[in-house]
């Protein structure tokens, strides 16, 4: 009689190692904020599909719909149906990197195809984020400027780059070229230099080499409603203090309760390794 230890013993059998999946739990929350609208979406694959999650991984999804736009809202839950639908029924790459870049295509040609329906092309836009865990790894993609954090321990790193204009200032103040001041003070600087819904995505980040990761680290898709009220420190706490639901629950109700002037919709969804 076999015992369930991950080693077996028996004469009969050579030895076999059984190494388990790391156990991913999600966690998502949102508040639409002083908004009228709610122009966040947010979407994860079945966590509970064994033969999916083994090939694919486990999925997490965002877009904040550009407000300043019209069709904010109906750009960002079409980017995350079309994504998710893509990329948990396609045929295409099952290397992840591939995999994930088709899937952000096919969003946004969703949401082309709704501007174009609309006679508003070139006006209806959304950012986009995506992490995927698979074999306690971490891949990810982005477009605009909608974050991705990754907590490991103490350690608090911001994996994406926002997609603004006020990068590029940045860059030429640090060249000489313009000064600080006028850098920080551009009326444009929070214009989105790339998001879903133009022609041509000349502009992606996506990971070709995973990022390695261990139990209690956690994953923090977040839209600019979020991070742009909260401090790093305070992140770091209310992740490293409640389980995940709770602590994505946690950061929308602090965001929130700083009542910021003219508060932006909060979303927060989460990827907990256990």
């Amino acid at each position: 009689m076999k015992d369930n230890n991950p080693v077996s013993l028996s004469n009969d059998d050579p030895i076999t190692l059984q190494i388990p999946r790391p156990i991913v739990v999600p966690g998502n929350a949102q508040h639409i904020g002083s908004r009228t609208e709610q122009q966040d979406a947010f979407g994860f694959s079945e966590v509970s599909d064994e033969e999916f999650s083994s090939k694919y991984g486990v999925l997490a999804l965002l877009a904040d719909g550009m407000g300043g736009l019209v069709g904010g809202k109906e750009a960002s839950h079409l980017a995350v149906q079309a994504f998710l639908a893509h990329y948990l029924y396609s045929t295409s790459s099952t290397f992840i990197p591939e995999r994930l870049v088709s899937s952000l295509k096919a969003a946004n040609e969703a949401v082309l195809q709704f501007a174009r329906e609309h006679e508003a092309a070139g006006n209806i836009g959304t950012t986009f984020i995506a992490a995927v865990v698979l074999n306690q790894q971490l891949y990810w993609l982005s477009v605009g400027d909608s974050r991705i954090y990754l907590k490991q321990g103490e350690s608090f790193i911001q994996l994406t780059t926002d997609h603004n204009y006020g990068m590029e200032l940045d860059e030429k103040a640090a060249n000489g070229e313009i000064t600080l001041e006028e850098a920080a003070n551009d009326p444009q600087r929070e214009s989105l230099t790339s998001f879903l819904g133009l022609e041509s995505l000349e502009r992606i980040d996506v990971t070709i080499d995973p990022v390695p990761l261990s139990k209690g680290d956690c994953i923090i898709l977040c839209s600019d409603g979020l991070y742009g009220s909260l401090t790093n420190h305070e992140i770091v706490e209310i992740c490293s203090s409640f389980s995940t639901q709770e602590a994505a629950e946690k950061l929308v109700e602090l965001a929130v309760s700083k009542n910021k002037p003219n508060q932006d919709n909060a979303t927060v969804a989460l990827l907990t390794i256990e």
